[in-house]
């Protein structure tokens, strides 16, 4: 590799470039501190591989910015950090974890507007703040200092407000009749859910 020639899939050396050249021997030299690094920030050694996989990917496009200012380790690191942030937040947009599996028959349409009504007939009953503070947090997603933050008070108001909420609204869902047509099954889901 050090002529800057590789061979191809036949076995044909093929020219590289000096970027090339460097890159690679950047990434043989510092991939073992760099999936270190990774692993400490997902924890899980196929995340890091992949976090390291597709951080070196993008640097490669940029590879020239790089190395004119010989700081290409800090740069791969700094990249590392923000793609793995980016992730992470990707990923809480779209992973919603629960204790219990969703059921997995088909429903009709009408029952997911049943639901979706004895809901918020249920959270109709909670006082203003409360409502917020349980909708923020348990709806939204939103952390305790987030909703903190946006209702303007403190996280253990927060926690005294959402745990309230959560015992009224179980307790209003189990007084409600349930809406025209609504089955047992989806009442209990919903229960379970504000749990």
């Amino acid at each position: 590799m050090a002529n800057g020639s590789a061979r191809d899939k036949r076995g044909t050396f093929v020219r590289r470039s000096e970027r090339e050249t460097r890159f690679e021997e950047f990434v043989l030299a510092r991939s073992p501190s760099l999936l270190r690094l990774c692993h400490l920030l997902t924890n899980d050694r196929g995340l890091a591989e992949d976090l390291l996989q597709t951080t070196l990917a993008n640097c490669y496009r940029r590879w020239d910015q790089a190395t004119s200012q010989g700081r290409e380790e800090a740069y791969v690191r700094a990249a590392i950090v923000n793609t793995h942030i980016s992730t992470v937040r990707r990923r809480r947009l779209q992973e919603i974890l629960t204790l219990h599996l969703p059921e997995t028959g088909q429903r009709e349409p009408a029952g997911a507007v049943d639901d979706r009504d004895l809901l918020r007939r249920a959270l109709a009953e909670l006082a203003p703040r409360t409502r917020s503070a349980v909708v923020l947090r348990h709806y939204v997603g939103l952390t305790e200092q987030e909703t903190a933050q946006t209702l303007g008070c403190s996280v253990g108001n927060i926690k005294r407000l959402s745990s309230r909420g959560l015992a009224q609204l179980r307790a209003a869902m189990d007084r409600q009749p349930p809406a025209p047509q609504a089955t047992e099954a989806p009442r209990r889901a919903i229960q379970a859910a504000a749990r």
